[in-house]
């Protein structure tokens, strides 16, 4: 099989890479031609983990191009992975797949074999049925199932892991038109991965509804755990960090995501959860459980700027470690993080406010640091906000004020 990625955006230059790195000849696809003459010359976009040296390893078998027909031509199977933003009302919105579709129908109904459309970008339920089918269809004049495949195969990545999480996920989950479709694709998959996953193969709605339920459990356990950090803080003696580690061993639970922090952030969980709850009232559901996720992670920034304040001296020198919403990224899309930053910032009451992270880098009304030594010098409180592992070694403990504290939000 050849396999053609259509958006090669965070996920989807990856996605491309690892095709090629499984020895599949593979053709990424992008409208932005200046993005696509960046890569020609070896140079990556934006950072991600492991991206660079993958890309130069297997360059030989990734082919670049601005036309999608050439992608859809010479390729069995096309990975859609292009955005779908958040409407005012929550709900995903699917214009730029619905225009990747429509660019690539007249080259799918001049094809003599059978092509599988994987969609991988998040959409509603009811998107693939109700939408895409339909769509297909009516521009190539073939028949979904028959002629040609239709998949909702979205992936469980997080940023800053993106290659390792797709060479080793927990699950594969495949939303097919067809057996066929669900068999190129577990084929495909079984040559990509590194390890052995569960395959979830189901119908195309049943993917739809799952991927949103996956991410939105994950953060209401994340919710679970930072209301049971707000329970114990009112009680002598309780320790959040250390009931959350007892009850994560029972295997009903289990330890991911059951630990005390900073609330959710970045580009996927906040907007799934909305799209979640639009979901939930379209089919007159109740939506009070995820509702409540939501507002306890909403909560967060001002219950540690109040932590923050109440632990600060007068005319304190502030340092907050850490701008980007999780470890190994430079990314700060709804960055609790850098909400604490704007609202101590906007607060006042103290001396100076000093930021580092080793990656992100946003300018602000404070002191931008250019090392973890350098914003920790001399500070009365530093706060540890994003868990990046060099926060949590001793050696800077020293370069702080005399008497200085340390708040660990994650402990």
């Amino acid at each position: 099989m050849k396999i053609s990625v259509i958006g090669l955006g965070k996920l989807g230059l990856c996605t491309a890479v690892c095709c090629a790195r499984a020895g599949y000849e593979t053709w990424g696809m992008d409208i932005r031609c200046e993005h696509i003459a960046m890569l020609e010359k070896g140079e990556m976009p934006f950072y991600e983990a492991g991206l660079e040296e993958e890309f130069k390893a297997n360059r030989s078998r990734l082919n670049l191009t601005t036309d999608i027909a050439e992608a859809v031509r010479d390729s069995d199977i096309s990975l859609i992975i292009v955005p779908t933003p958040s409407g005012e009302d929550g709900a995903f919105r699917n214009d730029y797949v619905e225009s990747v579709l429509e660019s690539m129908a007249p080259d799918l109904s001049e094809k003599n074999d059978f092509h599988v459309v994987d969609v991988v970008s998040t959409v509603m339920p009811g998107s693939c049925e109700g939408q895409f089918r339909p769509l297909l269809e009516k521009l190539t004049g073939k028949k979904i199932g028959a002629d040609i495949g239709l998949a909702y195969n979205p992936e469980f990545i997080a940023i800053g892991s993106v290659i390792h999480n797709f060479l080793n996920p927990d699950l594969l989950l495949i939303g097919e038109s067809d057996p066929v479709t669900g068999d190129m694709l577990e084929k495909m998959y079984s040559e990509l991965c590194d390890n052995k996953p569960h395959i979830g193969r189901t119908s195309l709605v049943n993917a739809e509804i799952a991927k949103l339920s996956i991410n939105c459990y994950c953060t209401m356990k994340i919710s679970f755990a930072n209301n049971l950090a707000a329970l114990c803080e009112r009680m002598d003696g309780a320790d959040a960090a250390g009931i959350a580690g007892i009850i994560g061993k029972d295997s009903r639970i289990g330890e991911k995501y059951i630990k005390p922090g900073l609330g959710f952030g970045g580009p996927c969980f906040p907007r799934d959860n909305e799209a979640f709850i639009n979901f939930i009232n379209r089919v007159d559901g109740y939506a009070g459980l995820q509702q409540a996720v939501i507002d306890i992670n909403n909560d967060q920034p001002e219950r540690v700027v109040e932590r923050i304040l109440e632990a600060a001296p007068e005319n304190a020198k502030i340092a907050l470690l850490g701008q980007a919403y999780k470890p190994q990224t430079y990314l700060t899309e709804r960055s609790q993080a850098l909400d604490i930053a704007k609202t101590l910032a906007a607060r006042g009451g103290y001396a100076e406010l000093r930021v580092f992270d080793p990656l992100a880098k946003e300018e602000g009304p404070w002191t931008l640091s250019r090392s973890l030594d350098e914003c920790v010098t001399d500070a009365d409180i530093a706060a540890i906000l994003t868990p990046w592992p060099e926060f949590f070694d001793s050696d800077w403990h020293s370069y702080l004020a005399e008497g200085g504290k340390i708040l660990d939000l994650w402990k």
